[in-house]
């Protein structure tokens, strides 16, 4: 109860700023119209009608085909959880800016998709729950932990570490279940690192914008 009641505090000044709410839900709408609306929406049905032609890659030639479903399909929801609760406890005046990264990396990767048409390699082990087989170029398994990687990088340095070792699991498991291709994965981390350098500039006045609502007391309360 002392706990909740000292976050209140923190973060009472940030309840009650219609700015800040509002850039909230604009954040969020946006997000949702991007993985939503244009990708669930619209990109599905184009990734559909591409022609199966798998590409040669080597280095899945060599590995072997392991099903780690239970990976590639879950652990995505560790990842997320642990990144919300970083960010309501401790950095909430920050996820309008965060929300906002995130969906420019999403947005990165479905301006992408259409001009490669790649297709899912030979033998792939595809994800129980995922029905979208060609959404390859590039690893958004592997961007995404990078991107939190970033984010996280000056502020919670174990937190970050497991975002970045678990970009390295979800890379290793997408590749032995043949689901991406090499290339795919090799350039997340750099796509992953200009998104998030390009969300810098772009929103570097709303990186910082809320922090004043919070009171250099408990800033790091």
């Amino acid at each position: 109860m002392i706990k909740f009641r000292r976050w209140k505090k923190k973060y009472k000044n940030l309840f009650t700023s219609k700015k800040y709410i509002l850039d909230l839900l604009v954040s969020v709408f946006f997000f949702v119209f991007v993985t939503g609306f244009f990708f669930k929406g619209y990109l599905k049905y184009y990734l559909k009608t591409l022609d199966y032609n798998p590409v040669n890659d080597e280095l899945l030639n060599m590995l072997p085909d392991i099903n780690l479903d239970i990976i590639a399909s879950q652990y995505i929801f560790v990842i997320v959880l642990l990144f919300l609760g970083y960010t309501i406890f401790f950095k909430l005046e920050k996820l309008p800016f965060y929300i906002k990264t995130i969906t420019l990396l999403y947005t990165a990767k479905f301006i992408i998709l259409p001009t490669t048409s790649l297709t899912y390699p030979a033998g792939a082990i595809h994800e129980s729950f995922d029905t979208i087989y060609n959404d390859l170029f590039f690893s958004g398994h592997t961007a995404f932990p990078v991107l939190l990687y970033f984010i996280t990088k000056d502020d919670a340095k174990s937190l970050r570490w497991f975002f970045l070792f678990s970009a390295f699991v979800e890379g290793i498991t997408v590749l032995l279940m043949n689901l991406h291709y090499t290339i795919d994965v090799y350039t997340a981390p750099f796509f992953a690192y200009g998104v998030y350098h390009i969300a810098k500039n772009i929103f570097r006045h709303n990186y910082k914008e809320y922090d004043e609502l919070i009171g250099d007391d408990l800033i790091h309360a």
